[in-house]
């Protein structure tokens, strides 16, 4: 027996703004901006509940004050464009930050120190307290390198599964309505 079509659900989020759609701190123009990851997560959450209906637009609610200053055809660009960077490498549409990068070259550098550290002083003695202090800097070492790590498995990984989510629905017409 064939299954019936799913029904058609409305693609859609609401917006206290426009800007709440980017970035807070961008100040490019609208059609250089990058969606806001939460913006990102919540159209792919969206996208999940709403994809076997196959909706032919995303609907964009915002306030009506906002109209007057709205490019919707920028707007529009910064949407496709940050959809489509969203279906490729995670470094395309959320870069590390320069800090983040010091921070995770110096995470795994301290790391390899405090391996070798802890290595030697395991070898040198076998001292409870010198033991008790080898494996202290080992905990230290892999606290450095908590961040990176909690990026790849928390962003990274995630986002390798979610990419072809994000082509699905990349190229979407977008529709405002003001109210």
């Amino acid at each position: 027996m064939p299954q019936p079509e799913p029904p058609t659900r409305e693609f859609a989020i609401r917006v206290s703004s426009i800007d709440e759609l980017f970035w807070q701190l961008d100040a490019r123009p609208v059609a250089d901006r990058t969606l806001s990851g939460e913006v990102r997560w919540a159209l792919l959450d969206e996208w999940e509940r709403v994809r076997l209906g196959a909706p032919s637009h995303l609907t964009i609610y915002a306030p009506a004050a906002d109209r007057a200053d709205t490019d919707e055809d920028a707007v529009r660009a910064a949407i496709h464009r940050s959809l489509r960077s969203a279906s490729g490498p995670l470094r395309r549409i959320d870069p590390l930050s320069r800090q983040e990068k010091v921070a995770a070259r110096i995470g795994v550098a301290f790391l390899v120190v405090a391996v070798v550290v802890s290595t030697l002083l395991d070898r040198v003695s076998e001292d409870v307290l010198i033991e008790g202090l080898s494996q202290g800097i080992l905990v230290v070492g892999w606290v450095a390198i908590w961040g990176p790590a909690q990026r790849f498995i928390v962003e990274v990984a995630p986002h390798l599964f979610n990419r072809r989510r994000f082509a699905e629905f990349a190229g979407i017409d977008v529709r405002f309505v003001w109210g």
